[in-house]
């Protein structure tokens, strides 16, 4: 019977050009499934925490993942890489890439990235757009987060900004905002009457320089002396002579309220707002000579200044003064810064003389007076008298 039955169809096939194509598709279909069978691989792949298996006849594990019924974006990271030829039994592991919103300044990016952290992920995606972005950018989240899906991250370019405020140089960097701003992120706190180099409402350019001035003002109560006066008397002895204290002054005490205006704790302005005395001065009482004529052996001597002098004698017969003038009687030297020469002068215990002289050792009040002999000088020796300048 199935020889009778095979005889039919090899004669139908002989004579049947639809049985002839019949055959023919069938011997290729089959062909096809054979290589198909001979050439697929069964492959492990590693996704979504799971293992799936993949039986494909893929050259590399791009191609493989692409005619899988596994969902796979370019973005996603594949371990070992999409060019890596295909064996039996490869394990690959898949790390799913999420979607996110980037937001650079005023570029948006709609993308994906396979980063677990929000620094990763900028690290990602600004290699692949060549956006350059910094560590000091500033970022709506913390660089630290994990990423989430969806997840929208702003980034605002910093500034380079330099602050001087507390004593303190704050070299940073700052996404354009203004100096209020800035100083607020900053965490300088401005007091009321602070002063700052820039308007608060001025929007930071970059290397532009802030500088604060704290300004504070203190009210104090502080204690300080009183000048006592000194009040003259006029007495009844030459003018010239030294100034006698009658009674002693003493300071008094005020006390102030005042108010000081520092900058960064240097005064800058004090004023007083209250004083007071608390103790009042005392005044010293000062006598100064007042008399300018004297009575000498019956004769009045006018004067207009007195001195006490250290007096010394000398004789020296011949001799020449430094006015030019021959020594003699009433020829007295002096030091000129004392008494000019020229001057007449009445010198108790001597007389009326003439300063026509100088000499080495008279300095100051001292002066030296001509005698005629040196036994009259000898006799004179040293003594204080009084000189009156006339």
């Amino acid at each position: 019977m199935f020889h009778i039955i095979w005889s039919r169809a090899l004669s139908l096939v002989r004579t049947s050009r639809i049985a002839q194509m019949a055959v023919a598709t069938f011997t290729i279909f089959l062909i096809v499934v054979v290589v198909l069978v001979y050439n697929a691989k069964t492959i492990n792949a590693q996704i979504d925490g799971k293992t799936v298996c993949i039986t494909t006849i893929s050259g590399t594990v791009g191609q493989a993942l692409a005619h899988s019924n596994l969902k796979t974006y370019p973005e996603d990271i594949v371990v070992p890489s999409r060019d890596t030829k295909v064996t039996k039994g490869l394990t690959i592991i898949v790390t799913r890439s999420v979607p996110v919103h980037l937001v650079v300044d005023e570029q948006t990016f709609v993308t994906r990235t396979p980063a677990k952290t929000v620094g990763e992920a900028l690290t990602d995606l600004s290699e692949r757009y060549g956006l350059q972005i910094k560590d000091v950018d500033e970022v709506n989240v913390a660089r630290t987060d994990a990423v989430a899906d969806q997840m929208e991250i702003k980034v605002r370019r910093a500034i380079p900004i330099l602050v001087r405020v507390d004593g303190k140089t704050m070299d940073t960097y700052i996404a354009p905002r203004t100096v209020a701003d800035a100083l607020k992120k900053l965490g300088v706190v401005l007091g009321v009457e602070d002063k700052v180099s820039l308007a608060l409402n001025h929007m930071l350019a970059p290397n532009e320089q802030v500088n604060v001035v704290r300004v504070a003002e203190q009210v104090e109560t502080v204690q300080s002396d009183l000048p006592y006066q000194s009040i003259i008397q006029e007495a009844d002895y030459p003018v010239g002579l030294p100034d006698q204290i009658v009674s002693r002054g003493s300071n008094g005490l005020q006390e102030q309220t005042v108010r000081r205006t520092l900058e960064d704790g240097k005064e800058v302005d004090r004023k007083i707002l209250s004083q007071r005395v608390v103790t009042p001065p005392t005044n010293q009482v000062i006598s100064r000579g007042a008399q300018t004529s004297v009575s000498r052996g019956g004769e009045t001597i006018q004067f207009k200044q007195a001195y006490v002098m250290r007096a010394t004698a000398y004789c020296i017969p011949g001799g020449i003064t430094k006015t030019g003038a021959s020594v003699r009687w009433g020829i007295v030297a002096v030091d000129p810064s004392v008494i000019s020469l020229g001057e007449n002068v009445y010198v108790d215990g001597y007389g009326k003389a003439r300063a026509l002289d100088t000499g080495g050792a008279i300095r100051g009040n001292r002066i030296d007076l001509y005698m005629n002999s040196q036994e009259a000088a000898s006799s004179w020796g040293v003594r204080n008298v009084m000189v009156y300048v006339q």
